[in-house]
């Protein structure tokens, strides 16, 4: 069974876990992907010293740009090459109005080591923006690292209450709870395009009414894999101060472990009901479905 997304009735966000094994990248690979890039694209690839470094930053642009072509809308079909992005103030990838418009497509990227998630929105094309009803989307993906000392970050980064919740949890959870919070951080930033121009303690995150639940993660070769998923993980804004807050109820919120090592965590500000689906693609299988 592919894994790529088939046009459905309900919108939905789907979620590619791709590997970044730049060995697995052949010099036709190479050669072809470059061939999707426009010179600015290229121009940013090259600027990376390191040649793993400068394969990884081939590899994303050219999972995107192939996902978003396998990823049926509609009537529009347009290859790698023609997809066209343009930038937020704060640097966040979006497709051009026209091509969003038409497709009905948005996205969002995150990588960690050896992963890459790239999160698409499909929803009905054809609509003026006032009429989409999926407004933001944020994705990121997070690799435990058992060097970093998490204590003196969070008063920097995180609310009182998170901070109070995370410490009384037995110690041995700490450390997970931490990577948890930065990864649903790091979502709504990025779902905000604002970076980190958006203070990390104006927003909190509680987890009293989260629910355990389980994703299936297909794949193009070889049977699916389970993961864990929370849901129902609540945001609050804070106005002015840990005493004045709001609930942000238009938003879902998700929170998955992929392995023991990495986790991942999806924002989307949305009015009504998606589904949420995931798969995993290497960029060999991704290359022979665009033949």
């Amino acid at each position: 069974m592919s894994p790529i997304s088939s046009l459905s009735p309900s919108p939905e966000v789907t979620l590619y876990f791709c590997p970044l094994n730049t060995e697995a990248m052949s010099p036709d690979d190479t050669k072809l992907v470059r061939s999707w890039l426009p010179e600015d694209e290229l121009a940013k690839v090259s600027r990376y010293v390191q040649a793993d470094a400068r394969d990884k930053a081939l590899m994303v642009r050219g999972y995107l740009r192939g996902i978003l072509s396998l990823t049926r809308s509609g009537d529009v079909t347009l290859s790698p090459g023609e997809w066209q992005f343009e930038y937020g103030e704060k640097g966040k990838p979006d497709l051009i109005t026209a091509q969003a418009l038409s497709s009905g497509l948005r996205f969002n990227i995150s990588h960690s080591g050896d992963w890459l998630v790239v999160a698409v929105y499909q929803g009905q094309s054809g609509l003026s923006g006032g009429g989409r009803a999926f407004i933001e989307l944020g994705v990121d993906i997070e690799r435990n690292r058992d060097s970093t000392n998490i204590y003196p970050i969070l008063n920097h980064y995180f609310t009182q209450s998170e901070t109070d919740a995370l410490l009384s949890l037995p110690e041995s959870c700490q450390r997970q709870r931490f990577f948890d919070l930065w990864a649903l951080k790091e979502s709504y930033i990025k779902a905000k395009g604002l970076g980190l121009a958006l203070s990390l303690k104006s927003f909190y995150f509680d987890f009293t009414r989260a629910t355990k639940q389980k994703i299936e993660v297909k794949k193009l070769n070889g049977p699916a894999v389970e993961c864990v998923l929370l849901d129902g993980i609540e945001l609050y804004l804070v106005q002015e101060g840990e005493g004045d807050k709001c609930a942000a109820d238009t938003w879902c919120l998700f929170l998955g472990r992929l392995c023991e090592e990495y986790r991942f965590a999806v924002s989307a500000s949305y009015i009504g009901t998606f589904n949420l689906k995931a798969c995993q693609l290497t960029l060999t299988e991704m290359l022979a479905c665009l033949k």
